[in-house]
């Protein structure tokens, strides 16, 4: 190839990558990659602030179809415009018209504040609407689960192990480590509900998907640091 050719191959692919790799979300810091997410714990844990049933009503969709619908790209505030909601300030107020009433102003102040990114950020929606076991909560509680160390987990987690292997080698058997998971992610729902951040309803949804999922979460192999780098370059 010639030498001009090449150059131009590969300026090409410096300007792409970057642009692959970036951060979906607006609200993400300047460089920030692509699965960026901010630390908070009703992000981390998926603690919607509206109740995922009146989402589906007020849209009129199911979660199936959310789930073809979200991705990096598109945020359920755009998914909302097509179901003729053109005001997404009137749209937060339709969603959590049920948690404001009675709800202090500090809590109203909270839940508006979240469901506003959930409309407005598309990898912040998706994570926290379908990402039902990425909660740290599991990493913190990795003595009780897994018979091992937090920092211990974490080690083996980055190798590409599962959650069963992991399990093994805390010396606890599958079903050891997914009934204490169950019951650490039940105790988290009621600790939301208590503090606000999702309604008694949502935290039983919420329950209910991850205890769906949860002989198949138990068996998948985690990405390692580099496969995950190399998954969230791509665009999703």
């Amino acid at each position: 190839m010639p030498r001009r050719a090449l150059l131009i191959f590969a300026a090409a692919i410096a300007l792409a990558a970057p642009a692959a790799a970036q951060a979906a979300d607006t609200h993400a810091p300047k460089g920030a990659r692509g699965d960026w997410l901010p630390r908070s714990e009703w992000v981390m844990s998926s603690w919607l602030p509206f109740d995922e049933a009146r989402l589906y009503d007020v849209l009129h969709t199911d979660r199936a179809e959310l789930a073809v619908w979200l991705n990096d790209r598109r945020t359920l505030g755009q998914f909302a415009r097509a179901r003729g909601h053109r005001s997404t300030r009137a749209l937060a107020e339709t969603l959590l018209a049920p948690r404001l009433r009675g709800a202090s102003s500090a809590l109203a102040r909270r839940l508006r504040s979240r469901t506003a990114e959930l409309l407005s950020q598309a990898h912040l929606a998706r994570h926290v609407v379908f990402h039902v076991y990425h909660t740290p909560a599991i990493p913190r509680h990795a003595q009780e689960i897994f018979g091992i160390s937090p920092a211990r987990y974490r080690t083996l987690r980055d190798s590409g192990m599962s959650p069963q292997s992991i399990a093994a080698h805390g010396r606890r058997t599958l079903g050891q480590a997914r009934e204490a998971l169950r019951s650490l992610l039940w105790k988290r729902g009621i600790q939301a509900a208590r503090s606000g951040a999702m309604s008694p309803a949502q935290a039983a949804a919420l329950f209910a998907h991850q205890e769906a999922g949860l002989d198949t979460y138990m068996r998948r192999r985690y990405r390692t640091p580099a496969q995950q780098v190399e998954f969230v370059c791509r665009l999703h």
